[in-house]
């Protein structure tokens, strides 16, 4: 909600250019963006479709499920998971630059997740648990320096996500903020941001390109 708020702002403003609106779109004509991107460790996911907390207590309760406080047989003697891995967010995103200061993206991107399962009585490789997490989050973006070349911003994104893992399906809130982030070019460009939130942890970085 408070990202449609900022854009009708950005929108009914659009008619009131001063100098400095003049004086950047001269060496700034770009309207809009689209990029490619690679974020930093998925933490939610691990918690919620890896051997996580979260993981964990909802494996247990599909396990027990029926049978009160008692774990069924599979349990005890089932399956387990050995060490889990992960892509990390892979993102593409589409942006409208309505004013030097302020940007809205909508940005979409996965987080692939597998790892080994093995016998709880002998220790035996058994197969591999594969699943992916999706998310979609609309971005604000305010820019505190903006250069020819460089421009600085901090941004903010929410939006829903989903993920299936080894039979465990979950959909939860996805919310990124970014304090700090950086691009370096000017048709083509790089980018990169730190970050935390539900998609990521820590770094983002890729490649973008304006028109």
């Amino acid at each position: 909600m408070f990202i449609l708020i900022i854009a009708s702002c950005a929108v009914m403003s659009a008619r009131k250019v001063g100098p400095k609106e003049v004086e950047f779109r001269e060496y700034f004509p770009y309207k809009y963006e689209v990029r490619a991107g690679w974020g930093g460790y998925p933490s939610y996911d691990a918690d919620c479709f890896s051997e996580g907390m979260f993981w964990r207590m909802a494996k247990y309760d599909r396990e027990t499920a029926g049978h009160g406080d008692a774990p069924e047989l599979n349990h005890m003697y089932g399956t387990t998971g050995g060490a889990d891995y992960m892509t990390g967010f892979m993102s593409a995103e589409f942006s409208f630059n309505f004013r030097h200061w302020f940007s809205l993206a909508i940005e979409a991107g996965f987080n692939g997740m597998w790892g080994n399962t093995y016998d709880k009585y002998d220790g035996q490789r058994i197969g591999t648990a594969r699943g992916v997490s999706f998310a979609i989050m609309p971005h604000a973006r305010i820019y505190w320096v903006n250069r020819k070349y460089v421009r600085f911003y901090t941004g903010f994104g929410l939006g829903v996500a989903l993920g299936k893992y080894d039979g465990y399906f979950e959909v939860y809130p996805s919310a990124q903020f970014s304090p700090v982030g950086l691009t370096a070019g000017k048709k083509v460009f790089f980018f990169a941001e730190g970050s935390v939130g539900t998609a990521y942890m820590g770094g983002k970085f890729g490649v973008g390109y304006r028109f």
